[in-house]
């Protein structure tokens, strides 16, 4: 009995800590995410000590980024996935070596160790294609050749951040960082991704044409879920991340006709799940190693510090990829830097496979939050500045 009055009661805690702090950080000009993980910072163990991390809301989480990946596969679109322009493609490979190697060598550096420094490198990798897209929507400049480059990078970016994750994952699991094993690894995971897709395009319209003449409620999709939930296991089998089975399942059923509806029946499990993610990711923070007056800190401090710096600058390099004139290549490179939330999952597998510490954990996540804070600012002044300019001329 008091195992479910705790579980519902947490529960019910970390929706309401959840939609309380996301309204703040949405009225403060900010995503939700942000509110998010501060609410879970707030009732976890490093401040009220409110909720703490169980093998319960650890699935749950898991099952929200889950949720979370399927969505993003969801709502991108194949075809111009598959032919987004190369300036894009340019933006995006940039976009992810730069940062890589940054973060890498940076960890290095502290005296990290080299399974550190590879996960933290892919955690650097990934863009946030909601915040940059919803700051574009807003200037109403989502027309723009800014935005169609940044908006096809963004979402190469986080494929090829997902293929990085899927290598590093099975690195740090099985030891030895050789050339050979990263060329298994990675044949493994580009396999699995070509595999998935390629039965799932194959498979997916017959299968939900004959789902679709079922008469339940929702079945459609039910079926979606199981599919995704299915690929997302599978994803697991073959030790990869489960969110790259999601994202994989999501870019299947993007071809669908039914996609939309899969989308809006997928909204009320969204809103429950993700959060709690979020929320779990803020309570594995320990604010406490960031007290600039405990010496031991101040190395955390600096690698906060140097990490946030090289994330910036690897980011806002890529914009320079394109050579095409009359664009905004600081711009680009700008709405590349935020991290978000895909960031944010890299980061909590890394800390659930033991490869981080609660200390360089926090670092990253702390990196991701700047990131993400100061992005819409600079994005908002940068094509304020481009508006003068052509009022001017």
């Amino acid at each position: 009995m008091d195992d479910i009055f705790t579980f519902l009661t947490t529960f019910a805690m970390i929706l309401v800590f959840a939609k309380l702090f996301g309204e703040i950080s949405v009225r403060l000009g900010q995503s939700a995410i942000l509110g998010e993980l501060f609410a879970g910072i707030i009732i976890g163990p490093s401040v009220l000590g409110l909720i703490g991390d169980t093998a319960a809301f650890s699935n749950l989480s898991e099952l929200g980024a889950i949720i979370l990946l399927f969505e993003v596969g969801l709502s991108t679109d194949i075809k111009e996935f598959a032919k987004a322009g190369g300036w894009a493609c340019a933006v995006a490979f940039i976009g992810v070596i730069l940062p890589y190697l940054a973060g890498y060598f940076v960890f290095i550096y502290f005296g990290l160790s080299s399974h550190q420094a590879i996960f933290a490198g892919a955690v650097l990798t990934a863009t946030s294609v909601g915040i940059t897209a919803r700051v574009f929507m807003d200037l109403k400049k989502i027309e723009t050749q800014e935005a169609k480059i940044v908006l096809g990078a963004a979402v190469i970016d986080d494929v090829i951040g997902l293929a990085i994750l899927a290598v590093v994952l099975k690195l740090v699991a099985g030891g030895a960082v050789t050339a050979g094993a990263i060329a298994k690894v990675s044949g493994i995971a580009v396999l699995f991704l070509v595999l998935s897709i390629g039965a799932g395009l194959l498979i997916a319209p017959t299968l939900f044409r004959l789902v679709s003449k079922i008469k339940q409620e929702k079945i459609v999709f039910v079926f979606a879920l199981a599919f995704c939930l299915f690929i997302a296991a599978f994803s697991k089998k073959a030790g990869l991340a489960p969110i790259v089975g999601a994202f994989a399942a999501g870019l299947v059923l993007s071809t669908l006709k039914e996609k939309e509806q899969i989308k809006k029946d997928l909204k009320p499990l969204y809103v429950c799940f993700v959060p709690v993610f979020f929320v779990l990711m803020g309570t594995s923070v320990d604010i406490s190693v960031f007290n600039p007056f405990k010496e031991a800190n101040r190395v955390i401090l600096l690698l906060t510090l140097v990490l946030f710096a090289v994330a910036f600058i690897g980011k806002a390099a890529s914009g320079f990829a394109v050579f095409k004139k009359g664009v905004n290549k600081l711009l680009i490179g700008a709405s590349m830097v935020p991290r978000g939330e895909v960031g944010l999952i890299f980061a909590g597998i890394g800390l659930k496979n033991s490869v981080f510490g609660q200390k360089e954990y926090s670092a990253l996540v702390a990196v991701i939050m700047l990131t993400t804070l100061v992005t819409p600012f600079i994005l908002k002044y940068l094509i304020s500045r481009d508006d003068k300019k052509k009022l001017a001329m």
